[in-house]
């Protein structure tokens, strides 16, 4: 049928003839072709130059019925595809044919269901790679945005992207049960994940997770770059890490490992072994040496007794809240330089 519909731009525009425009496209979309050869096939039909724009890519496709291609600016007067798909044009030069509208809605139609097929052949075929190229800081806007559409997400909503350590116990499908839209990548000994919605403040059972900034998608290497720097931070009594909660603490983040092993507070933090640790950290969050007994469900003499030697190890009291801040930026780095020695700088 589509040898005999290639001149078909010449024939009358009687209902005979627009039918066999519709079967033409019909045969096209049944055979599932790809969106070069729907232009060279809508070209050959119309023998016309005829264009299309698929806004998920950005991409502008021009061809010849003589099998031409190019990338040209796209005209004016264009036929909008539904759902933000993209674009259609037909390039007739003299008068229009009587045909022209009939081959011009089929073939949107027809472009609408191949650039469909497309796009979830890519979400479902290449989510890693896309999530890669948008949270790498060397992407270009035009390129991140591209990537952005063919994941599903508009380039202007808001994202948060989540660094968890592996291996992962879960949070991402806890995520996607509890109804989240995320995307999903292993880079390196961390698991890279874009989430659409804003995050609940308990999160699901995972492992540890570092939280980026909420950011428009375009800027999503920002929130990638929060969220890894949060995750340096993380530990086993502090899985869970923001962004926005780490203030002047980011700003260590930089720092080598051996400047960290280094500094006297956090050498002598780590000689105090995982129990007094505890204790010191309980005390830095509660404030005070009973609010941190209820905490850890001690007595708080025996609390107080576990401060005391602290104390003794430490060099400095804790019962000041300058103290507490000394311990707690101690506490912070150990964490920190624990995380540079396992090599979760991502």
């Amino acid at each position: 049928m589509q040898g005999l519909l290639l001149r078909l731009s010449t024939l009358d525009a009687d209902a005979e003839s627009a039918v066999r425009v519709i079967a033409y496209f019909d045969s096209l979309v049944r055979d599932h072709v790809s969106v070069p050869v729907l232009l060279a096939a809508t070209a050959r039909l119309a023998q016309c130059p005829v264009g299309l724009l698929d806004a998920a890519t950005g991409r502008r496709t021009r061809t010849s019925p003589g099998g031409a291609v190019d990338t040209p600016d796209v005209p004016s007067p264009v036929r909008e595809l539904s759902d933000g798909l993209g674009a259609v044009w037909m390039e007739r030069e003299g008068p229009p044919h009587g045909l022209d509208e009939i081959v011009l809605e089929r073939y949107a139609v027809a472009a609408e269901v191949t650039l469909e097929r497309a796009g979830a052949l890519a979400r479902s075929g290449r989510d890693p790679a896309l999530v890669e190229l948008v949270l790498s800081a060397e992407t270009g806007e035009a390129e991140r945005a591209r990537a952005l559409r063919l994941l599903g997400f508009p380039p202007s909503a808001p994202l948060q992207a989540l660094a968890i350590a592996l291996p992962d116990r879960g949070l991402a499908s806890g995520l996607r049960a509890m109804g989240h839209q995320i995307r999903a990548a292993t880079i390196g000994d961390t698991e890279a994940v874009l989430v659409a919605t804003t995050l609940p403040s308990q999160l699901p059972e995972g492992a540890r997770v570092g939280i980026g900034p909420e950011l428009p998608g375009e800027r999503a290497a920002e929130s990638w770059a929060g969220a890894r720097t949060a995750l340096h931070f993380t530990g086993p009594h502090d899985r869970v890490m923001r962004w926005s909660d780490l203030g002047a603490l980011a700003l260590f983040a930089d720092l080598p490992e051996p400047a960290v092993a280094g500094l006297a507070d956090v050498q002598a933090m780590e000689r105090l072994g995982d129990e007094a640790m505890a204790a010191v950290r309980a005390l830095c969050l509660a404030g005070s040496v009973r609010g941190a007994a209820t905490t850890v469900h001690l007595h708080h003499s025996s609390m107080a007794a576990r401060i005391a030697r602290a104390e003794s190890v430490l060099g400095f009291s804790l019962a000041d809240p300058a103290g507490r801040l000394r311990a707690h930026l101690a506490l912070a780095l150990v964490r920190l330089r624990a995380n540079l020695r396992a090599g979760t700088r991502a």
